[in-house]
């Protein structure tokens, strides 16, 4: 396993890509902090203060297709490029290869996730300050927020992983990527203020609880809910891509 993380490591940092995403990271930062650099801050805004704009970071939103392309030229690429069958031919298990890839590709999904908000808020707090004195209890807070949100963002991903197996090349798995974030993260608001049931699923997904463990105060039954409603997607959508892998035909 150890040596499949490895290679898999070696393999993602070798792809043309992944430059431009951490690139594209940064550059939605820049969309943000545009703002703050000109001084053009409207009163009341997040923007003006550290803390404030930690806190209010951590909305996914066009920062969720960094994964969606990774997942594409990284896992969709491994179908067409014939690593799956070559690592099998080797003697690896399916499940294996599956847990392998999903370590890769989930950290480093992970960390372009935190890339704006983190760069966000550290720019911020140069310029405007942190908005107090900054304490121990804000540096626990900041690690607390930091991993919870890295749990949820990982579990999110673990939707593309999925999507890979199920599409089984690079095109497909963009498409598709794309169409359920649109769909889901985008538009998923929309549709669950008019649906009553929906909206009762919905904000128990784990991106609608980002918000919620950025919060400075977090009680033990909000803390609860993100962290099960995280295990219960990554369990259904890993174990999904593990089902089919297993099953699939690499001739």
């Amino acid at each position: 396993m150890i040596n499949l993380v490895n290679v898999e490591y070696r393999r993602l940092f070798k792809l043309w890509p992944v430059p431009l995403l951490i690139l594209l990271a940064s550059f939605f930062s820049y969309t943000v902090l545009d703002k703050v650099l000109t001084g053009d801050i409207l009163p009341g805004s997040f923007l003006q203060s550290g803390q404030a704009t930690f806190a209010n970071s951590f909305s996914v939103s066009l920062t969720i297709f960094g994964p969606v392309i990774l997942a594409g030229f990284f896992l969709g690429s491994d179908f067409t490029n014939r690593t799956l069958h070559q690592q099998v031919a080797n003697g690896h298990s399916r499940r294996s290869i599956v847990f392998a890839k999903t370590i890769v590709y989930s950290s480093f999904s992970a960390f372009l996730l935190l890339l704006t908000p983190l760069l966000t808020t550290v720019v911020v707090s140069i310029v405007n300050g942190w908005g107090g004195p900054f304490h121990v209890d804000d540096l626990l807070y900041i690690l607390r927020v930091v991993v919870l949100v890295t749990v949820l963002n990982v579990s999110v991903v673990s939707i593309f992983i999925l999507i890979s197996f199920v599409c089984r090349d690079i095109p497909k798995t963009l498409i598709m990527g794309a169409l359920f974030t649109l769909v889901v993260i985008e538009l998923g608001g929309w549709f669950a203020d008019r649906m009553t049931q929906l909206g009762d699923i919905y904000k128990y997904f784990p991106l609608q609880q980002m918000t919620v463990v950025a919060q400075v105060h977090l009680s033990a039954n909000q803390l609860g809910k993100a962290l099960l409603s995280a295990l219960i997607l990554w369990l259904v959508s890993i174990g999904a891509s593990v089902f089919l892998f297993e099953r699939q035909d690499l001739r």
